[in-house]
């Protein structure tokens, strides 16, 4: 049985077809099922009906369509000459999605579908159509996460790693996994994500920002990019929001049964001899009472993958300037970057696996025609297990490595004199969980729509024993000289005598140093909230919507560090020491012929527990620890309306109110404050309040034509870490500590953003997109991980510095994206089944950090100057094939401040030694076939074997790099649905 209509007056202005039928299934809540090629070009008449079924009759006869009422009330709109679809009959009810039509939908999904009750309807969203993947268009190449998936939309870049919560930095990249995105240049931070409607509980310790990495792409799932907001959703976003939602219950895509199974295998980790595959499986199932009055739909998901890398990385600190003024500072007219001075090499393997799992299940009830209520939970979870191997020649640890010569210039050239071979392990492990339940109550009269939605989440991002070793002696396993390096296709090269190459090539023989250090950290968010609002319209097309919103967070960090001085007998070497499980090599052929000795977890784990913990400090106890609770509100007003013939306006007003209070612990002189110094645990309030107004046009052309523009602000508070310095001191080796105080006076980034957007849709599928966007944001905070923001000497006496976290000044983001979809078969009817698409994003910024060891002017972080995209795909009905490419420019990644050098022969600080991600490439195929409702798909990533990540210090430079090889994986996936 048909669900029943709501009997409401339907008044819709003349617009393309596909806008009338998006705006008349949003305003109904009916599902309409339609190809984009059927309705491509197709203008619709104004419309006034008596209800939905009067209004579909008039939009489907004024263009040639054909309106075939499905199981469960959904209408399928289609041409008569194309095939009726087909439908199994032993499931009568389950629906069948619509043909995918020879073109690239990156922009609007392909089917339109009613939304859980519990998410705002989507007629007063944006005013530029967001961007959208459907789970069909996310399956079709090898994505492993949804940051990767996100990555191929324009204006996102995918990032191997980042500062704002990567634990272990550049080792989370050596998992050769996108994990986090920038959005126009902007990192998570500046980025609301919101599962089904709700932002996603903030788990990680050094940000605002979310690890995208967390959930698999589930088969039900689409994801959204909104990057023009108004009052609705502008408040916490000055980049933009991302909606990662689920398959709603009453959905027509959520009936019968879907299963999909995957196999894979990385190629890196098999040339190591290693664990390689990747195994999952996946389920969905959705049930309808007859009546449409009951609807459940559930879905689950199960992976397991291996993976290995290669990782070329520098020890910190192990750096100076090769030519320095009696100063000691670089060399005038020298590039600084260029000038430095590497005195590490450190060759490296990681191997690892990761265990990933999601379930959802949502229950919807149409009470009557107008109420509906929906109840929905999900549960994420993931845990990776990583090792690191090194072999590294290390040369820089002390002045007394260095030697300085004087030239005739009046110059000093510095050279390294000494270098330690070393062997070092330490395993990387991160488990993440992520739970959500919400319940919602949608009300639809036509005119008058409303909803009401609670919510309770938790989010936990955990590093569990965290574990090291090495195995070096200052003897033992001193070279005879210092560090010389030539390089060979990028990669720093050891030059050594025969005498240090054997001794490097001979881990085994190392002698134990230090004897092992466990550490644990936990971050978690636990959220209760709610939201509501109310949306009017009358017959002329005016429209109004207030809302609100109120969430309570509690956030907490807390760390545990223990070392021990008897794990293994003293003289211990590797070879002897029961730890050895195997052998992982050669690392890289031709350029690191080593062969390094891999160690069991579970034999260190056992040695460092027969082992003597070294005794604690209360410091040791607390350090890094917080516990806040933030407590949010927002409301908004929206009004809209006509101003001339396809023309529409509208006005927005939001006001943010939050609170931020609790404690952390300030570590140093164990708890007891002395000199000035308020150690131990500290109180923190902090209040931020933003009225953020917003303008938005929006123009359809009689013709295929829409244009935009918008006018909004926005604003980010800083992190509870940023708040409360990091509560940590350390000495260095110079004797001097530095502590990390709090600044509670840090302001909240506020944003001003201007959007201007034009879209042409023509016959086929052809589609071209142009944006200009502007961003100003005041008192900038730059993303610095576990390190402060901004850091800045405020105070130095008795061997002690003072390091607080600073607002900065303003930055700039300028941009300008474009996007086009070509269906091949509009140039040559040979080519129909072939379409071409490209996005290209060109990012331009500036921003005052206002910090005296840097520039005026530098970049913003994580802003390549050009990011495009391309696609070619073919889609003959039956069989498909994609290539893609994806091409990033440089960003920065890290400002180069304080670089560390413990040498302390030079002062290394200055904007020539930012740390840049360099330009990368990743050329992804796949190719499926498919019988009836089932699919077989092979996907191969990253093709060419491209690198993974390559960060050099200085933009130009070549001097001091880090470059992570991660290979090939390989993809075979089987779908079905029943």
């Amino acid at each position: 049985m048909a669900a029943p209509v709501v009997a409401a007056r339907v008044v819709l202005p003349a617009m393309p077809l596909g806008d009338a039928l998006l705006a008349l299934a949003r305003q109904t809540g009916r599902n309409i099922l339609f190809a984009t090629s059927d309705v491509a070009g197709a203008q619709a008449p104004a419309i006034r009906a008596r209800d939905f079924d009067h209004a579909l009759q008039i939009l489907a006869r004024s263009n040639g369509l054909v309106a075939t009422r499905l199981a469960g009330g959904a209408v399928r709109l289609r041409r008569p000459q194309f095939p009726a679809p087909r439908v199994r009959p032993a499931v009568p009810r389950r629906m069948v999605a619509p043909p995918v039509p020879p073109t690239i939908e990156d922009r609007t999904a392909i089917v339109v579908e009613a939304s859980l009750a519990a998410r705002a309807w989507t007629a007063g969203d944006a005013v530029r159509p967001q961007d959208a993947l459907a789970s069909t268009q996310i399956r079709r190449l090898p994505d492993r996460t949804i940051a990767e998936a996100l990555g191929r939309l324009p204006g996102i870049v995918t990032l191997a790693t980042s500062l704002e919560g990567a634990m272990g930095r550049v080792d989370h990249a050596g998992r050769a996994t996108g994990d986090f995105v920038a959005m126009r240049g902007l990192p998570g931070t500046y980025v609301e994500t919101r599962i089904d409607g709700f932002e996603i509980p903030q788990s990680l310790p050094y940000s605002r920002g979310t690890q995208l990495g967390l959930m698999a792409l589930a088969p039900d799932m689409a994801l959204q990019v909104h990057r023009v907001l108004d009052a609705r959703l502008a408040g916490e976003a000055i980049a933009g929001t991302l909606d990662i939602d689920h398959l709603a219950p009453f959905a027509a895509k959520a009936r019968g049964l879907r299963l999909g199974l995957t196999a894979g295998a990385d190629d890196q980790a098999w040339r190591f001899g290693q664990n390689a595959g990747t195994w999952g499986a996946n389920a969905g199932f959705g049930w309808q009472t007859p009546d449409g009055r009951l609807a459940l739909t559930a879905s689950a998901a199960l992976s397991r993958r291996h993976f290995a890398s290669v990782e070329q990385t520098y020890q910190s600190g192990n750096l100076a300037y090769a030519l320095t003024d009696a100063q000691g500072q670089s060399a005038p007219g020298l590039d600084p970057a260029a000038n430095l001075l590497l005195a590490s090499v450190n060759a490296q393997v990681t191997r690892g696996t990761a265990h990933e799992e999601t379930a959802f299940v949502a229950l919807g009830w149409r009470a009557d025609d107008r109420l509906t209520v929906t109840a929905s939970a999900m549960w994420a979870s993931r845990a990776i297990a990583q090792d690191v191997y090194q072999v590294s020649v290390q040369g820089g640890r002390a002045a007394g490595f260095f030697a300085q010569t004087a030239t005739s210039a009046g110059l000093l050239q510095t050279q390294s004199v000494r270098a330690d071979a070393h062997y070092w392990f330490e395993t990387n492990p991160e488990r993440d969980r992520l739970g959500m339940a919400q319940l919602a109550l949608a009300w639809n009269a036509g005119r008058v729509q409303a909803q009401a939605r609670v919510f309770g989440a938790l989010g936990r991002t955990d590093r569990p024993d965290h574990i090291e070793i090495s195995f070096w002696d200052s003897d033992a396993t001193r070279l005879s000289g210092g560090v010389r390096t030539a390089y060979v296709r990028g990669f720093p090269v050891l030059r050594l005598d025969p005498g240090d190459a054997a001794l490097v090539a001979n881990p085994l023989a190392f002698p134990v140093h230090n004897q092992g250090e466990r550490e644990s950290e936990t971050s978690q968010d636990h959220r209760l909230g709610g939201d509501w609002r109310v949306r009017l319209a009358d017959d002329a097309a005016w429209h109004g919507e207030i809302g609100g919103l109120a969430v309570l967070s509690w956030r907490s960090r807390a760390t545990a560090h223990f070392l021990y001085a008897d794990t293994l007998p003293a003289g211990t070497t590797l070879g002897n020491s029961g730890l050895v499980d195997g052998q992982i090599g050669p690392v890289l052929r031709g350029i690191y012929d080593y062969t390094i000795p891999t160690i069991s977890d579970a034999a260190l784990l056992r040695a460092i527990g027969r082992a003597k913990v070294q005794p604690r400090t209360i410091d040791d106890s607390n350090a890094n620890a917080y516990a806040v609770q933030e407590d949010r509100l927002a409301a908004y007003v929206v009004v809209g309306r006509p101003l001339a013939d396809g023309l529409d306006a509208a006005l927005g007003l939001r006001g943010e109110w939050s609170h931020i209070g609790g404690r952390y612990w300030l570590a140093g002189n164990d708890g007891v404050p002395a000199d000035g110094v308020a150690y131990g645990w500290n109180r923190l309030a902090a209040r931020y309040a933003a009225l953020l107004p917003s303008v938005t046009l929006h123009w359809r052309s009689a013709g295929p034509w829409t244009a935009d523009a918008a006018l909004w602000t926005s604003m980010t508070r800083p992190s509870p870490f940023q708040l409360t310095g990091g509560g940590s001191a350390t000495r260095d080796n110079q004797g001097v500590t530095e502590i990390q105080v709090s600044n509670p006076d840090l302001k909240a980034v506020r944003g001003t953003n201007l959007d201007l957007g034009l879209a042409w849709q023509g016959p086929g599928g052809l589609h071209l997109a142009l944006g200009a966007f502007a961003k100003r944001l005041a008192r900038y905070l730059n993303d610095t991980g576990n390190d402060l923001n901004n850091p800045a000497s405020v105070m130095q006496y008795r061997a002690v510095r003072l390091i607080r976290p600073e607002n900065g000044g303003t930055a700039t983001i300028l941009g300008a994206e474009a996007s086009v979809a070509l269906p091949l078969g509009l140039v040559a009817g040979a080519l129909r089944h072939f379409a071409l698409a490209g996005d290209l994003t060109l990012l331009h910024s500036a921003v005052h950090l206002e910090n005296p060891a840097l520039d005026r002017v530098e970049r913003t972080q994580y802003a390549p100057a050009s990011n495009l995209l391309l696609r070619l795909h073919y889609d003959d009905g039956r069989f498909s094939a994609d290539a893609a490419c994806r091409l990033t420019g440089a960003y920065i990644q890290e400002y180069g401040i304080e670089v560390p050098s413990f040498a302390g022969t030079s002062p290394l600080s200055g904007s020539a030694l930012d740390t840049w991600v360099r330009p990368s490439r990743q050329i992804d195929f796949a190719m499926a076939r498919s019988w009836g409702t089932q699919t077989l798909r092979l996907a191969l990533r990253n093709g060419l074997g491209d690198t993974a990540y390559r960060a050099t210090i200085g933009r130009y430079s070549d001097a001091v790099p880090q470059t992570i090889l991660g290979g090939r994986q390989l993809l075979l996936t089987w779908s079905a649905g029943f």
